[in-house]
């Protein structure tokens, strides 16, 4: 299992170093490739097949499909729809699924988008606007871009009161996705090159989203995800400053601010979301997880402790609560304590074996002289001790 998951990272890599050199050659020579768009498309599955004779039908048709966004980005012929449906023609021709032609609608539309056509561009995307959220929020935004067209700057007042038909559907769209819940990342059309332009899109219609439907908290979930995803901890923030206002008593919303806390070192701001969702939420077992979490980071014995017998008298699983144990002694630096404790995990679970195995591997690096050693061991503890707990609490 691990060579084929090594192989495929190995030929992703290659692919994509294959497709650099393509958008490169398109870049040099963008009018050679528009004059001769069949011969290029030759060049490319020629190039593509010898290279990676092995390769799916799914990574062969996104592969057409990126070279197809790179050909219209580069493109200076892009207001000609003639020259836009012949490079359509060609790469839907080398394609080799039967729906070949959504993926090259998606990234035609997207083009479309960037350079600012909304109206050609919700052609090629409404249909597809809830397989994802941003190329939902991306056709929600051609429909609000436009609707900023249908009055008179002069009509600034009927405006702000009377929304037009095309403002309706952007704000028929948001909702309908809210309701749908499509996820973010989905579609592979969507990595392109340079995303910042949909990515700011995206950003743009969750946060006119919240403004239209202040109570749907979906957009921030949405929103919280992709600022994840792509490491944007400036939206991450501004997100969670506006949850605090009006989602401050949903879990999903307030798991999100502890683990934020915990990352900016902020105890004491994490120990106040436990206490508030221990109250709000006393017969659920993951606040008392998210306290002991919070112990084992601080390494207060009596802090341990108290959450450890709230986490028994709350029906907490014994061996979420032992391994907790095995953690508090390793962090403490009691090796010793630690490992007896490991040992009372393996006889009573006796089916987690597997587990302790790979715990005692993490726990013989507690003791190295290398300080990096020792900090990837406590990370890679806290990691599969989370996973575990989480796989365990979802089984209650």
């Amino acid at each position: 299992m691990r060579e084929e998951k090594l192989s495929d990272a190995i030929v992703y890599d290659k692919l994509h170093l294959l497709q650099r050199d393509f958008s490169g050659y398109i870049e040099r020579n963008t009018v050679k490739v528009d004059a001769n768009l069949p011969v290029f498309y030759g060049y490319v599955i020629s190039a593509l097949e010898n290279s990676f004779p092995n390769l799916s039908d799914e990574a062969h048709d996104e592969f057409v499909d990126s070279i197809t966004f790179k050909v219209l980005d580069t493109s200076k012929n892009i207001d000609d729809f003639d020259f836009v449906k012949r490079v359509m023609t060609n790469a839907i021709r080398f394609k080799k699924r039967k729906n070949a032609e959504v993926g090259i609608n998606i990234v035609v539309g997207l083009k479309l988008l960037k350079v600012g056509d909304y109206v050609h561009a919700l052609e090629y995307l409404k249909k597809y606007a809830t397989l994802d959220a941003k190329l939902g929020t991306a056709v929600a935004f051609c429909y609000y871009t436009l609707s900023l067209r249908e009055f008179k700057k002069d009509d600034e007042s009927i405006r702000n009161h009377r929304p037009g038909e095309m403002e309706l559907l952007a704000r028929e769209l948001m909702i309908n996705l809210a309701r749908i819940k499509p996820g973010v990342g989905q579609i592979r059309q969507l990595e392109i090159d340079d995303p910042a332009f949909l990515d700011k899109i995206f950003w743009q219609m969750i946060l006119i989203g919240l403004e239209w439907f202040p109570s749907e908290k979906w957009f921030l979930e949405i929103g919280l995800k992709n600022a994840a995803l792509t490491n944007d901890s400036v939206m991450r923030k501004r997100l969670l400053d506006i949850g605090s206002e009006h989602f401050y008593t949903d879990i999903t919303f307030l798991r999100e601010m502890y683990y934020y806390k915990l990352e900016n070192r902020d105890a004491g701001g994490a120990a106040g979301i436990v206490n508030q969702l221990i109250k709000q939420y006393p017969n659920e077992l993951e606040p008392v997880y998210l306290g002991l979490k919070l112990s084992l980071l601080t390494t207060k014995k009596m802090t341990y402790h108290s959450f450890r017998k709230l986490a028994l008298s709350k029906g907490m699983p014994a061996q979420i609560i032992e391994l907790f144990d095995f953690s508090f002694e390793l962090l403490n630096r009691e090796p010793k304590e630690a490992f007896n404790r490991l040992a009372d995990f393996e006889r009573e679970f006796s089916d987690l074996q597997y587990f302790a195995t790979v715990l005692r591997y993490i726990a013989a690096d507690f003791s190295s002289s290398e300080d990096v050693r020792v900090r990837r061991a406590k990370k890679a503890l806290l990691d599969a001790i989370e996973q575990f707990c989480f796989v365990e609490l979802k089984k209650r």
